[in-house]
């Protein structure tokens, strides 16, 4: 007994020496006020802070628990039974727009899934490996193509970006893409390209009114819609001086202005416009080489652009 109170005597003025050595202070409740009031008040609040100050808060959303639940719950009421449909409207999009509060430790990706499994009345015994017919990609869950759609979404494709970031310290370099791909971009370098300036890439001031509505978009609001967000990376490759520029130039961007910037899910994104889990396409292209090609001209085909455009026009304010 005598040890054991001799060790808890220790324990307990090791813990007081080590919190005092750390020099915690719990933060000021009202410091925390003037912070969450926004404006000019929360801006004044942050000022000491070593961040970004020209990066302004984005007013339209909010962060913590609460607001992620009620995102989860709209996108549970209106998103997902129409996911594989809908979530290319750029209008009226059926992504959950989730991907924020998943960076920020707000909202759990296992209880989102566990959620799609409640609301579906899901158990394992509707795993089907043999049937592949009756989801949007293999049928694997045995549910409708919208649930199947987004369950590939949030378990297959952010899955692996975060494996690949636990084993790649490189996954933030284009030397982090499969070979074919490097060969190929490197024999295309040289290409002839019209050619951008990174200060006119950031403030979208490019001929591309499509692409420049989606930079406006993310300036504005801190995201991009999911399929502009593949289009935006692929001009960008299209634009730079060479695909490590582009690369760096697309992660710099994306870093300082997305709300789910930073992240390993990100960075799957940003290295697939350079081939990281895709294939060789043909035929082989300029720049693009063998890497998936897109284009504006395409991209408005697809998509019914014309509200999506007006909102994000040239006139539309940029939010610096």
């Amino acid at each position: 007994m005598a040890s054991l109170e001799h060790d808890l005597r220790v324990d307990k003025n090791l813990i007081e020496s080590t919190f005092e050595s750390i020099g915690i202070e719990m933060t000021p409740y009202e410091w925390i006020w003037r912070v969450a009031q926004g404006g000019t008040i929360g801006a004044e609040a942050c000022q000491p802070l070593s961040i970004d100050h020209e990066v302004s808060p984005v007013e339209s959303e909010r962060g913590g628990r609460f607001a992620a639940l009620i995102k989860l719950q709209e996108f549970f009421e209106s998103g997902l039974n129409r996911y594989d449909t809908g979530r290319n409207d750029v209008d009226d999009s059926a992504s959950s727009g989730l991907s924020p509060w998943f960076h920020f430790g707000h909202l759990s990706t296992i209880e989102v899934v566990l959620g799609v499994f409640e609301r579906c009345k899901w158990d394992p015994s509707m795993i089907s490996i043999e049937d592949t017919g009756r989801g949007s990609r293999s049928g694997w869950w045995g549910l409708s193509e919208a649930h199947e759609s987004f369950l590939d979404q949030i378990i297959t494709w952010r899955e692996l970006g975060f494996n690949f970031a636990n084993f790649r310290e490189d996954h933030m370099s284009i030397h982090s893409i499969p070979d074919w791909a490097k060969k190929s971009l490197r024999a295309h370098a040289s290409d002839e390209r019209q050619s951008y300036s990174f200060d006119d890439i950031e403030n979208a001031r490019t001929d591309d009114e499509i692409w420049n509505a989606a930079q406006r978009q993310l300036l504005n609001t801190g995201h991009i819609h999911n399929y502009l967000r593949m289009l935006w990376g692929k001009r960008i490759l299209e634009w730079a001086p060479g695909p490590e520029i582009a690369a760096e130039w697309m992660i710099e961007i994306n870093d300082r202005w997305a709300l789910d910037g930073r992240d390993p899910n990100s960075y799957t994104g940003i290295f697939w416009v350079l081939g990281r889990h895709d294939r060789a396409w043909g035929p082989e292209r300029p720049i693009f080489g063998k890497v998936r090609y897109m284009s504006s001209k395409n991209t408005r085909k697809k998509l019914a652009l014309e509200t999506y455009l007006e909102r994000w026009s040239e006139g539309a304010p940029i939010q610096q």
